[in-house]
């Protein structure tokens, strides 16, 4: 096998192993969406600042895997992309 068709062939591996823990990283976000809106109810007006930390703390990892989801799908697709060119 040439070095570019073992170039294309990691490439399309990358590609594929991205976009698989693209979509276990959105089921993922999916059950933590649910789980962590439950704490926030449940938390919702203490009387202490310790809710408003939580639920901060908690939307800002929702949003850091729903960026984590996106990075992987735009690394699949450029992946795949650059070895169909080569």
């Amino acid at each position: 096998m040439s070095e570019i068709q073992l170039l294309k062939a990691q490439l399309h591996q990358v590609s594929n192993d991205a976009r698989t823990a693209a979509g276990g990283l959105a089921g993922f976000k999916t059950k933590f969406t649910q789980s962590s809106a439950h704490v926030q109810a449940l938390i919702a007006g203490t009387a202490t600042g310790t809710d408003r930390d939580i639920s901060a703390l908690l939307d800002a990892a929702g949003k850091a895997l729903d960026h984590a989801v996106q990075a992987l799908e735009v690394a699949s697709s450029g992946c795949r992309t650059y070895a169909d060119q080569i």
